[in-house]
């Protein structure tokens, strides 16, 4: 912390007394905004990262130099643990994360901030998403310096970013994201028109779904220039061809999680799944990943954990035996929680017309799975 004392010591002896709250005093947010971020031990963040879900080494790794040195977008397909990773960066580092869901509908006025009615009838300034994580990125600044408690800073986190048109969104943002002497906007919709300095510990995250083609607008390399880029992808199958299983292992602890807070009845019935069913669920999911010539999708870890979650509630709710109705079940679950994941153009266009044949062929047992795919190919579901 000794960043954060250092700069309120010398604004002390100053004779300047930073505000309580920066929300009505945008202005001054300049004199503490030199506060640097305050870096946990790298080591530690790296394992904690690590164990927050199943992500390449390298992953890790360039994320925390990333975010040491400025604002980053995620990249990769649904289901690989973006948001996850997000939010586990961020306790990492002890800072506050507001989370927002980018809108085809956001606007300037929505990310920085516009006037409107008081209640008196006359106007008054709205801070923005944007402008608003900042404010309290700065109020955190000074209540961890003062208390030594809380988050030493505040980030903010937009989900699936480029769902909107965010150049038109940021536009005012580009120059004020760049870093450096240029960190500031003009908030003209406030009176006085104050100037609002970025705090140099202030990040954004943001998760890009490159996946999806659908819905999803274009970023300038202006705007894309202000963020590092990371890669968050599904691990590579391991040397058998099924997913890791360290991935797999991963992903039953968390469906015996989720289970235990929605369902703990079925939580049991993911203990039946022996060494044999579950080098089973390897293999297709592996399959799924990658399948030679036919094709594979970029299957994330949360689609795992959904099927897994699917089968245990599945077999509780009818009273079936997973252990005996292993290869149905799984062919249910794929049919129910796999397949409408993968509904998606940039699906049809990876996957040739022989994969749901290939599928059937590897795996008899996934009949309901393979017409489903097939119906979905063809146009006809």
């Amino acid at each position: 912390m000794s960043g954060s004392a250092g700069s309120l010591t010398s604004l002390g002896k100053g004779g300047i007394v930073p505000p309580d709250r920066f929300d009505d005093a945008p202005d001054r947010v300049a004199e503490i905004a030199n506060t640097p971020l305050d870096l946990p031990d790298l080591s530690t963040a790296r394992q904690s990262l690590m164990q927050s879900g199943y992500y390449a080494e390298t992953t890790i790794d360039e994320l925390l130099t990333s975010i040491v040195l400025g604002h980053v977008i995620l990249a990769g397909p649904p289901g690989t643990g973006k948001t996850s990773l997000a939010q586990a960066l961020a306790a990492a580092f002890n800072a506050g994360l507001q989370v927002e869901t980018a809108n085809p509908e956001w606007s300037v006025f929505d990310t920085v901030g516009t006037q409107t009615l008081n209640d008196k009838g006359g106007v008054k300034g709205q801070h923005g998403i944007v402008t608003a994580a900042i404010l309290k990125c700065a109020n955190s600044i000074v209540s961890h310096a003062d208390t030594g408690e809380g988050n030493q800073t505040h980030w903010l986190l937009i989900d699936e970013m480029n769902r909107a048109e965010i150049d038109r969104a940021f536009g005012p943002l580009f120059t004020a994201l760049a870093g450096g002497a240029a960190s500031h906007m003009v908030l003209d919709y406030v009176d006085g028109r104050p100037t609002l300095a970025i705090p140099e510990n202030f990040r954004i995250i943001a998760t890009v779904n490159e996946y999806d083609a659908r819905f999803v607008q274009s970023m300038s390399a202006a705007l894309r220039r202000r963020f590092a880029k990371v890669l968050v992808l599904p691990p590579p199958n391991a040397d058998d061809g099924g997913i890791p299983a360290g991935e797999l292992d991963n992903a039953i602890s968390k469906s015996k999680l989720n289970l235990g807070r929605n369902f703990g009845e079925a939580v049991s019935k993911v203990d039946l799944l022996d060494q044999e069913r579950k080098e089973k669920i390897r293999s297709v999911f592996g399959f799924f990943r990658k399948s030679g010539s036919e094709g594979g999708v970029p299957v994330g870890t949360a689609v795992i954990i959904d099927v897994v979650s699917y089968m245990a509630s599945y077999a509780t709710v009818t009273g079936s035996a997973l252990d005996a109705q292993f290869e149905k079940t799984l062919d249910r679950a794929l049919t129910a929680r796999l397949v409408p994941s993968l509904e998606s153009d940039s699906t049809r266009m990876r996957l040739s017309e022989t994969f749901p044949a290939a599928l059937l062929q590897r795996f008899p047992f996934l009949v309901s799975t393979s017409e489903r795919i097939t119906a979905f190919i063809n146009g006809s579901d």
